[in-house]
């Protein structure tokens, strides 16, 4: 393959037809697995159901102005198009999941066109790299993005950044001086591309450095334009971030490696690059979630092991800085270190939401399409049709295998413990996927499995009190749940289902307290601020209750209970 075009050069141009048009024909047929099995998988159901910027019951604008888990409990994300993405799947589709899985699919078939096309406007004819689009297009690590609903948000981190960079080309394509309406076009292309990208996952803030390299090629006065569109862009999401969130720096509450030193934050980021870089080569045998292996707990790997990951992220970043310092200035080389700078949030240096997640990959992926095209020209060598063909025919029957993990909590749930067999969290959401077809006695004996694994676990205690509540002992229902509480603190769904219980046995005392601890810790809970409404209004602290109630219809003014309350007190009803 001809030395790639440095981003610093202008290229012709070349427009793709053919192959781009296979290329998504392969997509469709890879991924619509996903559309044929739907379903709802992990925290799908949480995200759609009862949220009411998704049910519409609030007006669009909420989604920039509440975390996206507002309505469960806040989680340190804003991600407004991620919910408005959500809030049009329920307008078209209600709660068909096969709908939502379209959507996830033609986001993806998205970005896989903005990608050539920009590519198209950046490189000379006959030096696309097609089989690194196809590489990343059909890779099927990547069904954690595509097939699962609620992983949609780096689909939509990467679909805006490249929506920038493809109207930046746009803007500084051709020869000559640029004009004032170009520049401004460069300028506006960076910051509309950075704040939409930034808008779906934080992680689009490396598409920053690509427009800036973008720009370079024009010289000084597009790089200028470029950066002030940069800038713009940043403190554009600061500043919804901030009226939304409090701050305008991304931040993960629960980040696992929180209260861990730095050293051992390193040591597990070590083992997630490598386990990154072995799904890259080989997808195959790993579990959707990452949160309990065994494998990337720094204190369970050897020494070894823990920095062979680095190391892999060394060798590339090298390799690629001497090509450049070399004067092989090939793009190649430029998608190397966007890509390596794309795994920050891996690296664990602030800690983040998660170790690793098969996800993380989809930035990467996208990003080091050049690289990996010029890596799998060489590897392949000449002829390169027929391995090419096998390979992505391989891709799309592995594609539309893995999409099945995400066809339903109970099939996600299951994928997670056929790896990691004491995965609590996983006992857990497999007993909710029973209770949600009806298996009770199925879904006690996982919450109990979770409990007898990790018995100070909240999540099934409260579950298992639930369940007692709903059958009418209330006596079993009270040791769940009290259980609950004391040993999740900061769990809001326990302390609700608590005060549940204790409004039900009239100790209204009580139950105001739970459900103003579950308020005040899920500020954006309607259930808790319900509750906590009816115990007070029982109290007869009236003008409390209403407030109470005032809040939980503000949060959401379709919610049917709140609404039931509010006629029955104007009637004077109690």
């Amino acid at each position: 393959m001809p030395p790639a075009t440095d981003p610093t050069r202008a290229g012709p141009g070349a427009r793709p037809s053919r192959p781009l048009a296979l290329l998504l024909l392969l997509v469709l047929a890879a991924w619509s697995g996903a559309v044929a099995r739907g379903g709802f998988a992990y925290d799908d159901r949480e995200a759609i159901l009862g949220n009411p910027v998704v049910e519409g019951t609030l007006p669009w604008t909420a989604a920039f102005q509440r975390d996206y888990w507002h309505h469960r409990g806040d989680a340190g994300h804003f991600r407004p198009t991620a919910s408005l993405s959500l809030r049009l799947d329920r307008a078209l589709w209600g709660e068909d999941p096969a709908g939502y899985h379209a959507t996830g699919v033609l986001l993806h078939l998205a970005v896989v066109l903005l990608a050539a096309l920009s590519a198209a406007l950046l490189l000379p004819a006959g030096r696309l790299p097609w089989l690194g689009l196809g590489f990343f297009a059909l890779h099927p690590a990547l069904a954690d993005s595509v097939a699962w609903i609620s992983g949609r948000t780096s689909l939509l981190a990467a679909l805006g950044g490249l929506a920038g960079a493809w109207a930046l080309l746009g803007a500084l394509r051709g020869g000559g001086q640029l004009s004032s309406a170009r520049l401004l076009g460069a300028a506006l292309a960076s910051a509309g591309g950075l704040l939409l990208g930034l808008l779906g996952k934080e992680d689009a803030l490396v598409f920053a450095p690509v427009y800036l390299l973008l720009a370079l090629r024009r010289g000084r006065r597009a790089s200028l334009a470029c950066l002030l569109g940069v800038c713009a862009g940043l403190l554009a999401y600061g500043w919804l971030r901030a009226g939304a969130m409090g701050s305008p720096f991304p931040a993960a509450p629960g980040a696992p490696l929180a209260g861990e030193p730095l050293g051992d934050r390193l040591r597990g980021a070590g083992r997630a690059l490598l386990e990154g870089f072995r799904l890259i080569a080989w997808p195959a045998g790993h579990p959707p979630s990452y949160r309990s292996a065994p494998w990337l707990d720094p204190g369970g790997a050897s020494a070894l092991l823990q920095i062979a990951g680095w190391v892999l992220l060394g060798v590339l970043v090298t390799a690629c800085a001497l090509a450049l310092l070399r004067g092989r200035r090939s793009l190649a080389a430029w998608a190397g270190l966007l890509a390596a700078a794309s795994v920050v949030p891996v690296l664990q240096l602030v800690p983040s939401g998660e170790v690793f997640a098969p996800r993380f990959l989809y930035l990467p992926l996208l990003l080091a399409a050049p690289l990996t095209d010029a890596a799998l020209r060489r590897a392949l060598g000449a002829p390169l049709r027929p391995a090419p063909a096998r390979r992505a025919c391989l891709a799309v029957v592995l594609a539309w295998q893995r999409a099945g993990v995400y066809s339903s909590r109970g099939a996600y749930c299951r994928a997670v413990l056929r790896w990691i067999p004491e995965d609590v969290h996983s006992w857990n959401d497999l007993g909710l996927h029973l209770e949600e077809v009806g298996d009770l006695d199925g879904a006690r004996a996982r919450w109990e499995r979770a409990i007898e694994l990790r018995p100070d676990y909240s999540r099934p205690w409260s579950n298992l009190g639930r369940l007692e509540l709903a059958d009418g002992d209330l006596e079993a229902a009270e040791r769940a749940l009290r259980r609950a509480a004391e040993l999740g603190p900061r769990n809001p769904r326990a302390h609700c289902n608590l005060g549940s219980l204790l409004l039900r046995r009239v100790q209204l005392v009580e139950a105001a307290r739970e459900y103003f601890i579950a308020a005040s810790l899920a500020p954006g809970m309607v259930e808790a601020w319900r509750g906590l409404a009816q115990a007070l209004w029982r109290l007869e602290r009236r003008t409390e209750a209403r407030q109470a109630l005032d809040r939980a219809l503000e949060l959401d003014p379709g919610d049917r209970l709140a609404r039931e309350l509010a006629r029955r007190w104007a009637r004077g009803e109690s």
